[in-house]
């Protein structure tokens, strides 16, 4: 998912108003990374009360990497500035209008910004439509997180379509349940035995006179109960709160946690693959199998 963020964000920034000045932003960091100029910068922070930090430069891979070359510009900007101007460095140079969208783009170039998120919005579409199981997915994790259950960028059909798909797990869920069960002979000698201590008060009101389980009515109300709890911060962590609100929800709980465990990038993986390059090398390319799964091991986990 990361990685499919980060495409879309690149897709963004190709918008001409917007592409021009990274260019030279990134031209800026590698000329101050490669030449004695270097030097001459840290003298002019220097003088300018400007603290000392080394320009950083965009990276193809990490969408982020041109947010943090865009900040530490606008930070040394001054500096920078001094040295192109003494250097005669002027491809280098950001004219105001640039500087004004680099800093702050919601006011510099209102068109370019737009065009932007028309661009990055297309991508994102193409790649999650509709029509996609990722779309399903996503949002199916969305519906499972707390912050964002109410499915407000969703249109009314597709809400129920993410309430439907969810609601079909579940029963799914509760059927191996009741499976496991007939299977083990759990229970306390009555029909409401296992059943009854899992779901407690919610089982009961939905159990008939000789107490069978409506199992649809039941998850039908978990949902709504679900449905109607007050979206959490977006900055608190989902995890957390299903650690204790699950037992209220117990068939959402465990689908909550087959789905928010799924990592949303694959960086731990390409470093396990990164790790395991650089210790069959050419030199130790006779290396067991058991011994290099023993190494990449120890590498990624000391």
């Amino acid at each position: 998912m990361a990685h499919t963020i980060n495409l879309a964000v690149r897709k963004g920034l190709t918008v001409r108003a917007i592409e021009s000045p990274i260019n030279r932003l990134k031209a800026t960091a590698l000329h101050f990374k490669s030449t004695t100029d270097s030097y001459l910068l840290e003298s002019k922070q220097r003088l300018l009360g400007v603290k000392p930090a080394k320009l950083i430069n965009d990276c193809a891979t990490r969408w982020n990497s041109t947010y943090d070359m865009v900040c530490r510009a606008a930070e040394q900007q001054a500096p920078v500035a001094a040295v192109i101007m003494e250097k005669k460095l002027g491809h280098l140079e950001l004219n105001t209008n640039e500087w004004s969208l680099m800093e702050q783009p919601s006011t510099g170039d209102p068109q370019a910004l737009n065009d932007m998120k028309t661009k990055i919005s297309d991508d994102l579409e193409k790649r999650y439509s509709h029509t996609k199981d990722a779309f399903m997915l996503l949002n199916s994790a969305s519906y499972l997180d707390p912050r964002f259950h109410r499915l407000i960028h969703l249109t009314g059909e597709q809400q129920q379509e993410v309430r439907d798909k969810v609601h079909r797990e579940m029963r799914l869920i509760a059927e191996d349940e009741e499976h496991a069960e007939n299977e083990e002979g759990a229970g306390d000698g009555t029909p409401l035995g296992a059943m009854g201590s899992l779901l407690g008060n919610v089982y009961r009101q939905f159990a008939g006179p000789g107490g069978t389980l409506d199992s649809g009515l039941v998850l039908q109300q978990e949902m709504r109960m679900y449905d109607a709890e007050t979206p959490i911060p977006s900055d608190s962590n989902p995890l957390s709160w299903w650690k204790t609100s699950g037992t209220k929800y117990p068939h959402l709980a465990r689908l909550a946690r087959r789905y928010l465990s799924i990592p949303g990038t694959s960086v731990r993986a390409e470093r396990v693959f990164s790790t395991a390059g650089m210790i069959v090398n050419k030199k130790r390319s006779a290396l067991d199998p058991a011994n290099v799964d023993r190494l990449v091991f120890l590498a990624n986990n000391l």
